[in-house]
Parts: structure tokens; sequence; C-alpha cells
């Protein structure tokens, strides 16, 4: 198969610290066995509460008039049960399809995301609680890579030849999904539901995200920087390489948002590291240039942009709202970035309660402005009857997997009975219009791109440190490129 390339093709690697699993393999819940074992999944329906426009009844398992039955023209035929309760390919029994994937679970930041193979795991634990796929359980094989890429690479080769999973899924730890992508294209073994944060998820066709990629979020947040009348922006990005695909995303989406070169419009730029020992010299460096760049440009010489994109990861946002809060810096709009602000370390930060710091998530957040939304309330109720109530079920990369794992169970059950890694691709390439366990705004694959999701919501810090939706759903306008 062969897929166009978009015009400007960066590779990268995702934020160290952004999709780590927090714990090792002691992560456990009721009726899990984490290695080899059957999980239990599904979600279950909330009568009476409304799904969004575009949403299928068959992306909610469980939902009362739930159909889900493959799309019109798909080469796998859904309803076909003929082959229930035999083996029909490396990785499927008549009871089971085993399934793998690679979690940081250890490493320099994985208490950051810890709870991904939670939303995984619950989300299986339904589906096999419901009576699975065709009757078959789903049986999840999880290895920890401690985001090293040939650790992650050689565990993806034991998952598909001595474990023999029948497909890969989520694979948060995309350090060893990206070193594997050649493999796993020779061998035609696909990866469902991964987390889209590197471009090359999209760009192979055998992996189908379910999230965002940091490209389309960088240019859905200029949007919404456009909508607030913002003129231009500092930048702060991190030194691995998906922050320099949020830099260059950014940069080369300027001209087209605003109307305007990238250089009258970025007022400074700094590059930080995951271990940046200090943010003070940063912000002096991002006001100095400012000012630079008021001078040149006419403009008032007082070293604060009207906003600030923060392309960095929790742990140093975090640092960087401290330093410049000590320094009472603040841009004239406003700060924020992606998906890696959106969690709870960064919102019980005091200035960044104080500055209202924006960030932004691919699925529908479990916030008030959603209590009536069907698939949020069963996503947070299958949650809590696994992991109990404490659960940190906002976290938009616990939900992110949770997602991922729908995407999988979706496509298997497309597939029909008689499964074949051909019939789930097939499938896979045919969705349209399709919600991921009912969080994400409807997407579609095909033979030709596998981007998916292109949406993104902005939320926003109160000054009592919650979350509130800040601006609903935009689209990147030019997805892959």
């Amino acid at each position: 198969m062969t897929r166009t390339a978009p015009r400007k093709v960066r590779f990268g690697i995702l934020f160290a610290a952004l999709l780590m699993v927090g714990t090792a393999c002691s992560i456990e819940a009721p009726d899990v066995i984490l290695s080899g074992g059957s999980n239990t999944g599904g979600v279950p329906g909330v009568p009476g509460a409304s799904l969004p426009p575009g949403v299928q009844p068959g992306a909610l398992p469980g939902q009362p008039g739930a159909q889900p039955g493959a799309q019109p023209g798909a080469a796998p035929n859904a309803s076909d049960t003929s082959c229930t309760g035999q083996a029909t390919a490396t990785g499927v029994t008549g009871t089971s399809i085993k399934v793998g994937g690679t979690f940081a679970a250890s490493g320099p930041v994985s208490n950051i995301s810890g709870p991904i193979l939670k939303g995984v795991q619950a989300y299986f634990n339904e589906t096999n609680a419901k009576g699975g796929i065709n009757g078959r359980k789903v049986n999840l094989v999880w290895e920890d890579d401690g985001w090293d890429a040939q650790k992650g690479k050689a565990l993806i080769k034991k998952l598909v030849e001595q474990d023999k999973v029948f497909l890969l899924t989520v694979v948060p730890s995309s350090n060893g999904l990206d070193a594997s992508r050649s493999y796993l294209e020779q061998k035609g073994v696909p990866v469902f539901g991964t987390s889209g944060l590197i471009e090359s998820q999209f760009r192979s066709d055998m992996q189908w995200p379910v999230g965002t990629s940091t490209r389309s979020a960088s240019r859905i947040g200029l949007l919404d920087m456009k909508a607030r009348n913002v003129t231009n922006s500092a930048i702060i990005w991190l030194d691995l390489l998906a922050g320099k695909e949020a830099r260059d995303a950014f940069y080369d989406a300027i001209p087209d948002i605003f109307g305007k070169k990238a250089e009258d419009f970025v007022t400074a730029e700094r590059q930080v590291s995951l271990s940046e020992a200090s943010f003070g010299p940063v912000w002096a460096s991002i006001q100095q240039n400012t000012r630079n760049w008021q001078r040149a440009h006419g403009q008032p010489e007082t070293g604060k942009p009207d906003f600030v994109t923060l392309a960095i990861d929790p742990t140093n946002a975090d640092k960087a709202l401290k330093a410049a809060a000590d320094i009472g810096f603040k841009p004239k709009i406003g700060w924020g970035g992606g998906a890696p602000l959106f969690l709870s370390v960064v919102a019980q930060n005091s200035h960044a309660r104080e500055t209202g710091l924006l960030a932004g998530t691919s699925y529908f957040p479990p916030l008030p402005e959603y209590n009536g939304h069907a698939a949020v309330q069963a996503y947070k109720q299958t949650l809590a009857k696994y992991y109990g109530s404490g659960i940190d079920s906002l976290n938009p990369y616990l939900e992110g997997g949770y997602a991922g794992a729908a995407l999988t169970v979706e496509i298997l059950r497309r597939a029909g009975s008689c499964l074949t890694r051909d019939k789930v691709i097939a499938a896979a390439n045919s969705l349209s219009g399709y919600s991921a366990a009912g969080l994400t705004q409807p997407m579609t694959y095909s033979s030709k791109s596998h981007y998916g999701n292109i949406s993104g919501l902005i939320v926003q810090v109160q000054k009592n440190g919650t979350w509130k939706v800040a601006r609903d759903w935009l689209k990147d306008p030019s997805p892959g490129e």
C-alpha cells in the first residue's frame, strides 16, 4: 500500500514525559491477569443520556440498541458468526484473542502518566464481562520497556514471535514502537489505538492512532489563539523530536492561519531539555528576545508577548510557571499548550490558576459540562468499577488508553468471527464517522490516510484549580501537513 507523503515530513519521538505508565507490573484490578491473562471489557450504557453528534451507537459496547456492524462496502462481514468457537489465526483461538503491547512502566518519568495501562485494562475488562467478541475474550499480554527504544523493539518482536499475539494495541511507549515500524510493516502486524503523538504512527500502514497528532494539536492551538485576538507569541519547546514537531507545525501554520510570516508572529523561542535545571534563564531569554522583536516591529518594549506556547512536558511546565511567578511574569493575553498541560500537577500550580493556563485534549473530558454525555459517564463508571472512585479519570492519557482499547475492540467486532490480520486491517481502513468509546469526535480511516482524529478541545484552569471547557471542538485545517 502506498500513501502520498505530506508536503513537510518530520519524524520524531514523543515527549518522554507524556506517555509513561507510572507503576510496574504490580498494577492490578479485579479479575485481571496482566501477562497472558484474560481481561474483561465493554462499556455500560447510560440510559437517557445523549451521544455526541455523528457518534455511532456501536461505539459503546453494552449501550441499548448498539449495532456494531461493518461499514457499507467493508470487505469483512461483521455479522458472519460461522467461525465462532474456532481458531482462525495466530493468537486467535475459539475462546480468546491474544493482543500485546509495550508500556513504559518504569523509567525516568514513569509516574506522570501511570494510568494509561489501567485505561486499556478497564475497557478490555468490560468487553469480556459482556461476553467478549463473538464469544472470545480479549487476552492482553504486556511488557515494560522502560522507555528504551531498542528494548521496546526487542519486546515487540518477542510479543509477535514468542507470545504469538494476533495484534498490538495502544502501545503508548512510543520509542519502541517507532523503532519497530519497519518490522511490523514487514510482518503485517497491525497496531490499533496508538497515542498518535508522533507523526511516524500516522505514516505507517500498520498503525491506526486514536489520539490527535502533535502537529494537529499545534495548529488547533493557533486557531484558538487567533480567536483570542493574539497577534504574536513566544514558544518554549522540548528538545525531544516531538517537541520539534510541535515547534515546526507552529511555524509552518502561522502564514495560513494568521496571514503573516512566522518571523512577524514569533517574538522568541527557547529550546529546553527534559531535565532543565532552571527556568530563570529561559524567561530572561524570552523577555530579552521579545523586547528585540518589539523594537524591530515598532511596538512598546515590554518583554511580554501576547501569548506563550508551552510545547513541553508537565514537569517542566510546572517549573516554568513557578519561575515565571517568581519574577512576576505573565503574557499579555495568555499561555498554554496541548495535552501535556491537562494534568493535575499543572492545575495545582498557583500561577497556572491565577493566569488561566490553557490546555488541549483529543477526548471529551469528564468535566461538569459533559455530565449528560452517555460515553463520558460510562467511561467514569467503568474506571470506578475496576479501580475505585479515586482514579483520576480526567487524565487525558488514561482516557486515550481507554479509547485506544475501544478502537481495537470495535475493529475486531467489525472483522467478524473469522478473524485474520487481513480482515482486521480491512475493517480498520473502512471505519467512517466512528467515535472511540464515544469519547472522540467522529473519526475516519482509509488505506490512504490514518489521520482519524483531527480535532481538539480547549480547557482552562480556574482559580480554584478545576478545569473548565474554554472552547468547543476545533479541527486541524491541514492534517498530515
